[in-house]
């Protein structure tokens, strides 16, 4: 009796973790832009970004058209998944919850062991604050106040550098930091190398970054996540001020800028920068110089693209943007294209895929991963009008076939395991064909020797002789 209580009690137990396991992944909605990835070991982790607030919801408004988000979740790259139902953790209601809502920093893995997140820069959003604000009717029934108030919001802290370490699920602060850390930005250039040295090259600052202007920069700054120190590095020949250009760290210790907008000076809109101009900064000899890139095809200026180097280092993948700076998110021309980095000059053509693609987006993610290239979430772009959905989706594109595939199998290509099946059937072939040649040969022997034998012992036939 004993034992049929003591084994109903795991049941329940172990049905009560399954459901709120379960309610973790199921109560997740994904779709967000201007979010973070990063892979950390065998799992993708997402954070922050920003969501379209329902049409339904009453607080929606001609200001209030997003929300920031501070979920963390991750997804698991060590089994095999499908893209139409990934199993997402939610592991918001952990200590890694972000300490605000944020969008638009971005995140290099690296320090002394080199598996810490360094999220860099981005907005900074006071989320309970901002509930306040939405249930105060006094302050939404007046539009002149209710963007002073959701001003105030922003800007939690002035840190530049925020400090997430995975394995305890914890945003921690990074102390006794050396030198001067560059102002609060968004939307920088951002890499690091295998010494764990940070580069953070322009991006902007305006009202939800704390300044009272649009200011775009062009000065570059280093931060050694081992030894927590800040530089600032000043040389000739530097490019415009700019944000939204997609850095790309070459294995030689080049860094290209591709694309993005620049600024003339504060205060002045910014313009979108010629893809065929790259500027190239190098982390040895600390200098800067330009490439430029020939094209087959006209090749539209764009930002919230992204520029991924492929294993081989002589291909880059660039997928998406915005081809109109202002608030119309107008889908670029070609979606997804090629950077041959192999040739001088670079040359751009249009990258050719099979398969389901993705909608054109913006402000996604892209992440390569063995043989995937995992592009996640972001604006829905159009040819006409500012966005009215954002991508809820995860698109897998096998780099080997150039194709887009709908199940994650770790280690694996459908061309390469397309490939293997050839190859067996060809050794076994090869195979087949030996042993029926042994067996042959051997068959063939045996007969000989017994022929011989009967021939040896065989009688020999009486002569006959004709009378005379």
């Amino acid at each position: 009796m004993w034992n049929k209580k003591v084994n109903s009690s795991k049941i329940v137990f172990l049905i009560t973790i399954f459901i709120l396991k379960f309610s973790r992944i199921t109560s997740l909605v994904p779709d967000r832009a201007g979010h973070i990835a990063v892979i950390i070991g065998d799992q993708i982790v997402f954070m922050g970004g920003s969501h379209f607030i329902p049409p339904t919801n009453p607080i929606k408004n001609s200001i209030r058209v997003y929300n920031l988000s501070d979920e963390v979740f991750s997804l698991s790259l060590s089994s095999q998944f499908s893209t139409s139902n990934p199993s997402y953790a939610d592991i918001s209601d952990t200590s890694a919850r972000m300490k605000f809502g944020s969008e638009k920093g971005t995140a290099v893995l690296g320090g002394p062991s080199g598996v810490n997140v360094y999220l860099i820069g981005g907005v900074q959003q006071n989320l309970t604050r901002l509930n306040e604000i939405d249930n105060k009717s006094n302050i939404t029934s007046n539009q002149t106040l209710t963007i002073e108030e959701i001003n105030k919001t922003y800007n939690m802290t002035n840190q530049s550098v925020f400090f997430y370490q995975p394995y305890g699920k914890s945003w921690l602060n990074l102390l006794d930091q050396k030198g001067t850390p560059p102002t609060r930005r968004r939307s920088t250039s951002t890499v690091i190398n295998q010494k764990g040295i940070i580069y953070i090259f322009g991006g902007r600052s305006q009202v939800d970054t704390g300044s009272p202007i649009f200011i775009c920069y062009n000065d570059l700054y280093t931060f050694d996540t081992v030894l927590l120190s800040w530089n600032q590095i000043n040389v000739a020949n530097v490019p415009s001020p700019r944000s939204h250009s997609a850095p790309v760290l070459l294995p030689n210790g080049k860094i290209l800028y591709i694309g993005g907008v620049s600024q003339t000076q504060p205060g002045v809109d910014a313009d979108l920068i010629d893809m065929n101009e790259i500027p190239v900064f190098d982390t040895i000899s600390s200098t800067w110089s330009y490439k430029y890139a020939s094209r087959s095809i006209l090749v539209q200026p764009r930002l919230a693209h992204t520029a991924t180097l492929l294993s081989d280092n002589n291909e880059i993948i660039i997928i998406g943007g915005n081809s109109n700076y202002h608030l119309q998110f107008t889908t670029v021309s070609p979606i997804f294209l090629s950077l041959n980095i192999a040739k001088e000059p670079y040359e751009y053509s249009e990258l050719i895929t099979s398969g389901d693609k993705p909608p054109p987006l913006a402000f996604h993610t892209a992440n390569l991963y063995q043989n995937y290239l995992i592009i996640a979430f972001g604006n829905i772009t159009n040819y006409a009008t500012e966005p009215a959905e954002i991508n809820s989706r995860i698109y897998l594109l096998d780099i080997q076939c150039k194709a887009w595939v709908t199940t994650f199998t770790p280690g694996r290509s459908i061309c390469s395991s397309g490939s293997k099946i050839n190859v067996g059937m060809i050794v076994g072939i090869i195979v087949s064909v030996i042993v029926l040649v042994i067996a042959l040969c051997f068959l063939y022997n045996n007969w000989r020797k017994v022929k011989d034998y009967l021939c040896q012992t065989r009688p020999e036939s009486p002569r006959l002789e004709m009378p005379e």
